[in-house]
C-alpha cells in the first residue's frame, strides 16, 4: 500500500476547508496523526475523528495565542479546551482535535499513564514530535497545506511496517507507559499484526503495575473482541507478576463457551452472569472492577441456580398438587421462577430468557405460559406456589 493523495484529498470534508483558512490566517500549518492516517491507508477511507498537530514557523508556544485560536474556532463548532492544550472542534459529524506538538519528560521510577510533564514547541520538527508516540503505524503525517498541496511524513517507516503487519515502537520512552501493553495487544488482536523483535522486548521489560481496572475495562472495549482479549492478555502476562487480572489461566478452557454467552460486554451485569452460567466464578471480576455488590450477588446468585436446571427436567413436577409443592426441587424452581421475574424488571437489557431459551429449552415455556389468577380456591400462603405449579403441569 502508499499514500494515495487523490484519493485522500477526495476524503477530505468542506468542513475542514473553512478551518483551514482560518488556521493558516493565524499561521498555523495542520498535519494529521495518528489513527486516522493509519486507517486511512489501511481502508482508503478517512474517519470522522481527526488528531492534528499545528506547527508554525516563527512563533513560539504562547498560552494566550492559542486560546485566540481556540474562540476563533468557535465559530465552525463547538469548542472544548481539553488538557495538553488540545482544542476539539465538532462540526456536523466531524471532531476535529488541535493539538501542539510537545515532548513529555517521564518521571523516573514512576509507571503510570500520565508520568510525564509536556513541553511545547509549535517549530518542533515532525521527526521529533512523533517520539512521544507509541508504534510507528501510528506516527505517520500527513501535512495539509491547501487542497492540492499535501505532503506524506514518515520518519520512523510506519508504512513499511504496516505492509509488514508488524508493531514496532516510536522511541525509547515507549517502556514508561504501562498502558501500551495494552493496547500492543489490542491492535495485535485488532489488526492480526505480529510484534517486531524490538516490541517485544520492550514488553517483557515493562512494569505493569500503573495499569488500573479504569484502564484495561478501556481497553477491552475498544478491542471489540473482549474475550479474546482477555484470552490474550491471561497467556502473556506470566512474566508480569506485579498485573493482575480478573480471570486467570485455570478459566482458559471455558473462555469458549463465555464469548458465545456475553451478549452485551458494555456491561459487566452481563459479564456476571456469562461468567457463572460458564462455572466461573464472578468473584474476583466484581471485586477487580469494584461491581455494585448487591446486584452481583443477586445477579450471580441466579445464573448459578437457572445452571441446575439443566438437569432438572419440568416432569420432575408433573403430579398433584399437595405432593410437588413439598419437594425440595420444586423449592429451588419457585424461588428461581419469580428470581428471574424480578431481575428481568431491575435488568431490562439483559438476555435472560434468551439464555434460557438457548440453554434451558425445556424451561422458557414456564415465562411464556401466563400464570393462572383464579387462585382464590387456594390458601394464600400456597397460592405463588399454585401458580407454579400450574405452569409445570403445561411444560
Amino acid at each position: 500500500m502508499q499514500f494515495d493523495q487523490k484519493k485522500f484529498a477526495s476524503e477530505i470534508p468542506s468542513s475542514f476547508f473553512s478551518l483551514l483558512e482560518e488556521l493558516t490566517r493565524f499561521g498555523y500549518t495542520p498535519t494529521l496523526v495518528g489513527g486516522s492516517v493509519r486507517d486511512f491507508l489501511l481502508t482508503g477511507i478517512l474517519g470522522k475523528d481527526w488528531d492534528i498537530e499545528l506547527s508554525h514557523e516563527t512563533i513560539p508556544f504562547n498560552k494566550n495565542d492559542w486560546k485566540e485560536l481556540g474562540k476563533s474556532l468557535t465559530r465552525f463548532g463547538k469548542m472544548t479546551s481539553l488538557p495538553y492544550e488540545i482544542i476539539r472542534v465538532e462540526v456536523g459529524d466531524y471532531q476535529f482535535e488541535f493539538s501542539p506538538p510537545r515532548t513529555e519528560t517521564f518521571f523516573e521510577d514512576k509507571y503510570h499513564h500520565s508520568n510525564f510533564t509536556a513541553e511545547f514547541d509549535l517549530k518542533m520538527p515532525f521527526e521529533k514530535a512523533i517520539q512521544r508516540r507509541d508504534f510507528t503505524i501510528n506516527a505517520m503525517g500527513i501535512r495539509i497545506k491547501s487542497k492540492k498541496e499535501m505532503e506524506f511524513l514518515d520518519p520512523s517507516e510506519g508504512l513499511k511496517h504496516l505492509n509488514g503487519k508488524v508493531l514496532h515502537p516510536v522511541g525509547k520512552e515507549f517502556v514508561k507507559d504501562p498502558v501500551r501493553f495494552l493496547r500492543a495487544h489490542r491492535f495485535a488482536l485488532k489488526l492480526g499484526f505480529t510484534f517486531s523483535s524490538e516490541l517485544e522486548g520492550v514488553l517483557k521489560e515493562m512494569k505493569l503495575i500503573g495499569i488500573t481496572p479504569a484502564y484495561l475495562w478501556s481497553e477491552m472495549q475498544k478491542s471489540k473482541r473482549p474475550v479474546d482479549f482477555l484470552e490474550r492478555l491471561i497467556r502473556e502476562i506470566q512474566n508480569h507478576s506485579e498485573f493482575s487480572l480478573p480471570l486467570d489461566v485455570k478459566d482458559l478452557p471455558k473462555l469458549k463457551d463465555l464469548k458465545h454467552l456475553i451478549v452485551n460486554p458494555l456491561k459487566h451485569e452481563s459479564w456476571i452472569v456469562s461468567l457463572e452460567w460458564v462455572d466461573i466464578s464472578s468473584d474476583n471480576w466484581r471485586q477487580f472492577f469494584s461491581v455494585s455488590s448487591d446486584s452481583g450477588r443477586r445477579l450471580a446468585r441466579w445464573a448459578q441456580s437457572s445452571r441446575i436446571f439443566q438437569t432438572i427436567m419440568p416432569e420432575n413436577f408433573h403430579g398433584e398438587f399437595e405432593e410437588v409443592v413439598v419437594l425440595e426441587d420444586f423449592g429451588k424452581l419457585f424461588d428461581w421462577y419469580f428470581s428471574t421475574k424480578q431481575l428481568l424488571q431491575k435488568f431490562p437489557d439483559l438476555p435472560l430468557l434468551k439464555m434460557i431459551e438457548d440453554y434451558l429449552p425445556e424451561w422458557i415455556h414456564l415465562y411464556r405460559f401466563e400464570a393462572p389468577k383464579d387462585v382464590k380456591h387456594i390458601d394464600p400462603p400456597l397460592r405463588a406456589k399454585y401458580q407454579v405449579w400450574n405452569l409445570c403441569q403445561r411444560l
